[in-house]
């Protein structure tokens, strides 16, 4: 089934708060009776209380994935030890169960604890969200447009980064021009919000994005969008480094000044991954600040770096690495962030790879390390 627009923001609705709102306004269609309580656990887990036909009920929610059964058992079991009565026992998340195994969840709970037990997962929440009657919904808790909520957003996030490629080859940005010496280094990240429901926010309203290389910045707004550079740039209008919020909430952060010379030959700075991940760590904080809906797209591109390789750290072991990188544009594989608690580095590990292998580093990034458990961020130090 296609990543449509409204699953994608189902998906990253990131918060036990809003996946309990929505619930409460669903249910409220169903003929439910709704008096939220308030009570919310450590793993983002909602209750509410029900009423429906002269029968109570209680809703628990959690958008925890991980064990999905065993939260379950345990919420009801918790259920079971409240003062009141119930009927009946209603579970919401955005994890989607295999049918068979909901299904059994639902009869062993009833078979325990006597009560008409119903778990609302990611299938049967999006199929109620499909249903016309509820589009409204989905544009107030998931901000999708109801026209667009079929559509790929995967799709749309690339048809909007595109242009953006097109325009920073020939050095042209947002506002100004980029100087002309060095390679460009891209990083754009595309909340889905932008393309399913873009805010729309004026630069009057934005937050400062954060720094990119920069050790210091100023942050000036033009229009519907915000760009934070080095001050005397942003003064001339001619930029060697800067990131840009853009009001419809997506990011694009430029660097020229990711290159070293060493022996006379000019290369791609070794230190490059720990730039990038540092970088998307702000921003990921930004916008969980800003409230903005995941996934996040993040897209890596290096410009004009035909004849460049990556000069490693004289005391590391390694290949020369003589190898270019030989593209005019290298895009690197592009990488979904679909939770807040996501290890950035080790998301952005197979692109980086992808780069580091590019200039002939078989074993890919010197700042992994594998282990037993897979692989760890271990940034290197001079």
């Amino acid at each position: 089934m296609p990543n449509t627009a409204l699953e994608a923001n189902l998906r990253g609705i990131g918060d036990g708060a809003r996946l309990e709102q929505l619930a409460v306004d669903l249910l409220g269609r169903e003929g439910y009776d709704v008096d939220p309580t308030g009570v919310r656990g450590p793993d983002g887990g909602r209750d509410a209380l029900l009423e429906r036909s002269g029968k109570s009920g209680v809703l628990h929610c959690s958008v925890t994935s991980s064990d999905i059964e065993k939260k379950i058992r345990s919420d009801a079991e918790s259920a079971a030890d409240y003062p009141e009565g119930f009927d009946f026992f209603i579970f919401a998340t955005t994890t989607e169960i295999a049918g068979v195994k909901r299904d059994r969840l639902e009869n062993e709970l009833a078979d325990t604890y006597g009560w008409r037990v119903h778990i609302k997962d990611f299938a049967r929440l999006r199929k109620d969200l499909m249903d016309i009657d509820n589009h409204d919904l989905a544009q107030e808790h998931l901000h999708v447009a109801p026209q667009n909520a079929l559509d790929d957003p995967e799709q749309d996030v690339d048809e909007l980064y595109e242009p953006q490629i097109d325009r920073l080859r020939e050095r042209q940005t947002r506002y100004g021009e980029l100087v002309d010496e060095e390679p460009i280094v891209a990083v754009h990240v595309i909340p889905v919000e932008s393309v399913s429901d873009p805010p729309g926010v004026i630069a009057t309203d934005l937050p400062d994005p954060p720094k990119f290389r920069s050790r210091s910045a100023g942050t000036e707004g033009y229009g519907d969008f915000v760009i934070t550079a080095p001050y005397t740039e942003l003064s001339e209008g001619r930029f060697s480094e800067y990131v840009c919020l853009d009001g419809n909430g997506w990011v694009e952060a430029v660097t020229t000044k990711m290159t070293i010379q060493r022996n006379g030959r000019h290369g791609i700075a070794w230190f490059i991954d720990k730039e990038i991940v540092s970088l998307i760590d702000r921003v990921q904080e930004m916008y969980e600040t800003m409230g903005i809906y995941l996934p996040l797209y993040v897209y890596i591109t290096i410009i004009g770096a035909v004849n460049y390789p990556i000069e490693k750290p004289q005391g590391v072991v390694g290949p020369d690495s003589t190898r270019p990188i030989s593209e005019n544009v290298f895009q690197l594989k592009r990488v979904k962030i679909d939770g807040w608690d996501s290890n950035i580095a080790l998301a952005l590990r197979e692109p980086l790879y992808q780069l580091w292998n590019r200039i002939g580093w078989r074993n890919g990034s010197i700042h992994y390390s594998k282990s037993e458990d897979g692989f760890e961020w271990n940034p290197y130090r001079t």
